[in-house]
């Protein structure tokens, strides 16, 4: 080969291979520029996972920390009713360590919320919500004392109590949402992100791989760190469904006990209105023995009126039956059943009539006492003076405290008084007019009819609003 052509050939070879090598360097540059934008990528998407996986921890960790203060409060609340229903001081001991892992949860809470800078308006309520419900417990605490079980049906504490636990048991329901929504959104993210990174260049396909199986196992160990919490929470919760159920038995048989407590308490209480009601009868007839022989006609008369009147008292003392709250007295039914024994004591004396009409009236046992003496009374003294023509006595108690005025009317068919004896000071009138005074009523007699050889009688007590009073 000449020497031109050798000459050439090396021109040629020196320039492609120089072609090469700068076709390589480019390559390299661009590779490394790749590699180099791939890494960037990778790095920023590493980044980004990482702190998304951080966000979804802090997110659980809220989530947790929300469902273990909710927990806790439901805790304090079981210990806060354990004492008012039992009362048992000791268990003020209970309510103090509830409310104080309350106050430790709140804190991690707090504290949680202040890092992440969320939450921190709701934990803010919360804290002022439970600040509340601890200040109305100490109130409960006194009231429970004072009122004993009667406390445990207060209407506006319950209220009150059950608004702010819906209230507390909201706000924390909130946050849990809200901590499993961005927990969620967080791992998505971080899926995404671990996808784009799998998508990378083949030729970061190693450092992709690397990235994406360190990315899974820190996905991994996040889920089993979740998977770990759901058990501890789940075992949490267990134990949590078992003391309230321990709880509600224990208040449920201390609700039964309270109940065998009242009824015991109820049946002494009739018990002994009978047995008064028995020795008032056994006064009664002493009178009524030591009149037969007292020879003057008109202390005869006084003692025997003063005899009605402890039989009228003994009769509708037997009588009186409470109700289920603490001393009332159903009136109508009580004016029935002591009607009955007056027309018992008649001994089926066919010309005496005596009907009763009773609107639905709730009232004091005492008043109710006073009531049937004063009812006893009108119709002994109608009967009295009755002679022996037919008499018929209506006695009717009608109205309410409410809607319209209380009413109790005594009346007859019977001859009627005489013009101007009204006002002689009788004992049977006096101690009328004693039971009016003391029932806040006025007392009023007048006729029937205005005319006529059978006038009647009608004794008439008209209550004010605040008569019967409990």
């Amino acid at each position: 080969m000449s020497s031109p052509s050798r000459i050439g050939s090396l021109l040629t070879k020196s320039s492609f291979w120089r072609m090469r090598e700068e076709a390589s360097s480019a390559a390299l540059l661009l590779g490394l520029g790749v590699l180099l934008l791939v890494a960037a990528l990778s790095l920023y998407l590493s980044w980004q996972t990482a702190n998304r996986n951080a966000q979804a921890g802090e997110a659980n960790e809220v989530r947790v920390a929300s469902l273990e203060l909710l927990n806790a409060v439901r805790a304090e609340e079981i210990a806060a009713k354990n004492f008012i229903i039992s009362g048992d001081e000791a268990s003020l001991s209970e309510h103090a360590r509830a409310e104080a892992a309350l106050e430790d949860r709140l804190a991690d809470l707090a504290a949680l919320a202040t890092r992440s800078k969320r939450y921190l308006g709701v934990v803010e309520v919360l804290r002022d919500r439970l600040a509340g419900r601890a200040q109305r417990f100490q109130g409960a605490v006194t009231g429970r004392r004072a009122s004993g079980i009667d406390f445990a049906y207060n209407t506006a504490f319950n209220r009150a109590n059950e608004a702010s636990l819906d209230e507390v048991e909201r706000l924390l329901n909130e946050i849990a949402g809200s901590a499993t929504i961005k927990q969620e959104l967080n791992l998505s993210d971080s899926e995404s992100g671990r996808w784009w990174l799998a998508a990378a260049s083949v030729a970061s396909f190693l450092l992709s791989a690397a990235l994406c199986i360190g990315a899974l196992f820190g996905l991994r160990r996040r889920v089993n760190l979740l998977k770990a919490s759901e058990r501890v929470l789940s075992a949490f919760n267990t134990q949590l469904e078992m003391s309230v159920r321990q709880r509600t038995a224990e208040l449920e048989t201390a609700k039964a006990e309270i109940q065998r407590e009242k009824d015991r308490a109820e049946a002494l209480l009739a018990d002994l209105n009978h047995r008064v009601g028995n020795s008032l009868q056994i006064v009664s007839s002493l009178l009524g023995m030591h009149g037969a022989r007292i020879e003057s006609q008109e202390a005869r008369e006084i003692l025997e009126s003063v005899r009605g009147c402890v039989h009228a008292i003994a009769s509708a003392q037997r009588r009186v039956r409470l109700t289920g709250s603490n001393d009332l007295v159903e009136v109508n039914h009580f004016l029935d059943s002591l009607l009955q024994d007056l027309r018992s004591a008649l001994g089926g004396d066919d010309r005496v009539t005596i009907s009763l009409s009773a609107d639905e009236v709730v009232a004091p046992s005492h008043d109710a006492v006073s009531m049937g003496v004063i009812v006893t009374e009108a119709i002994n003294n109608a009967i009295k003076h009755a002679g022996k023509g037919p008499v018929e006595i209506k006695v009717t108690l009608a109205g309410d405290r409410d809607k319209k005025p209380l009413r109790l009317t005594v009346e007859d068919d019977g001859a009627g008084f005489e013009e101007g004896s009204a006002n002689k000071g009788g004992l049977g009138s006096q101690i009328t007019e004693a039971l009016s005074a003391s029932l806040r009523a006025n007392v009023s007699r007048d006729h029937v009819q205005p005319t006529g050889p059978r006038r009647g009688t009608r004794i008439q007590l008209d209550f004010g609003k605040d008569a019967l009073a409990a």
